[in-house]
């Protein structure tokens, strides 16, 4: 018996949701400093993965001044 042909066609690539790369910065909040730096950093080193993460450390964490985001 031979092994049926499981992918013939090429895989579908979808692209990501824009927001998922979103940030916003509060001024004067020391870790939205460092994130929107590393989030810099990464869109010029084309680094997808880090970029995700650095917007959703903005996103998500507290912010020191007490304003939301």
């Amino acid at each position: 018996m031979t092994d049926p042909s499981r992918y013939p066609e090429s895989p579908v690539v979808l692209p990501l949701d824009e927001w998922l790369y979103e940030a916003h910065p509060v001024a004067g909040c020391s870790t939205c400093t460092e994130a929107a730096t590393a989030l810099e950093t990464a869109k010029k080193s084309g680094d997808a993965n880090a970029r995700f993460e650095a917007s959703r450390i903005v996103r998500q964490h507290p912010h020191e001044t007490g304003v939301s985001a």
